[in-house]
């Protein structure tokens, strides 16, 4: 049976690339056990929204090929033989623009950009906009250990379009890294957005939130039935849980909804 262990880090990040590695790696190196993947949250190498600057946010960015942050967490990668997904911002030739990309640092140390983020966060007095160029297209698909995964950013988790394209490439799982600000019942709304879009596309979705005074935290993990299986609460820790292709598979069988979805809108399904 396939099975994939993913390692959440749900922390309070700050604006400084350096220390937020030290961060990352102490939570790592106290908890790790087996995970096969590591998931850190949306703004753990710099925060744009604390900085609130754009030019500011554009001098710390950088690129990934001269990047000084990477390389940090390629030597966490390498030390204990586990793919990282990490999230980057990403500077652009259009100042002060970036990017907000999640990367993969492979358990080979190779760097793999596998996602840019569609939908910003223009919002709740927000303006993600004035810091970030959209990106385009889906994500990549990644296979690590059989299970078919896609990612999202965040505010995503509010386009079920999003969600269901990806079920109907095949994806097993989606994983949001996030910074869900803290406001009037935003943990129940994440949750709820979870469930939902873990339940209609009858997948797994991993949420990898930060915490502290600016952010939610409640990073967790929801199957393919759209039910919380796991719940980090609202302080810094690093847990593992293990998802099983089984559970995909049996969910699919029960509610088959993006078979269906397919054959109503005549689309062929990538992956069963």
């Amino acid at each position: 049976m396939s099975k994939l262990t993913v390692g959440i880090i749900q922390a309070s990040y700050t604006t400084q690339p350096s220390e937020n590695i030290d961060k990352t790696y102490s939570l790592i190196k106290k908890n790790y056990k087996e995970a096969d993947l590591i998931i850190l949250p949306e703004y753990s190498m710099t925060n744009p929204l604390i900085l609130k600057d754009p030019e500011r946010a554009y001098e710390v960015s950088e690129y990934p090929t001269s990047s000084k942050y990477l390389p940090g967490i390629v030597k966490i990668a390498n030390e204990y033989g586990v793919n990282i997904l990490v999230h980057f911002i990403e500077k652009t030739d259009k100042p002060p623009l970036t990017k907000s990309t999640s990367i993969l640092v492979t358990n080979r140390g190779e760097l793999l950009p596998v996602y840019n983020k569609i939908h910003l966060f223009d919002a709740y007095g927000f303006k993600e906009s004035s810091f970030f160029e959209p990106g385009r297209s889906l994500s990549k698909l990644i296979s690590v250990n059989g299970f078919q995964l896609a990612f999202a950013i965040c505010y995503d988790i509010r386009f079920p379009e999003l969600f269901r394209s990806y079920a109907l490439l095949g994806a097993h799982a989606v994983i949001v890294q996030s910074g869900w600000i803290r406001g009037p019942l935003k943990e129940e709304i994440l949750d709820k957005l979870a469930s939902s879009r873990a339940h209609e596309n009858t997948m797994y979705v991993v949420v990898v939130n930060q915490t502290g005074e600016m952010f939610t935290g409640r990073s967790g993990v929801f199957n393919p039935m759209g039910y919380r299986e796991l719940d980090l609460g609202l302080d810094e820790k690093y847990a593992e849980y293990t998802l099983t292709l089984r559970e995909v598979e049996k969910a699919r069988e029960i509610l088959p909804v993006v078979k269906q979805s397919a054959e109503k809108w005549d689309i062929r399904l990538k992956s069963k």
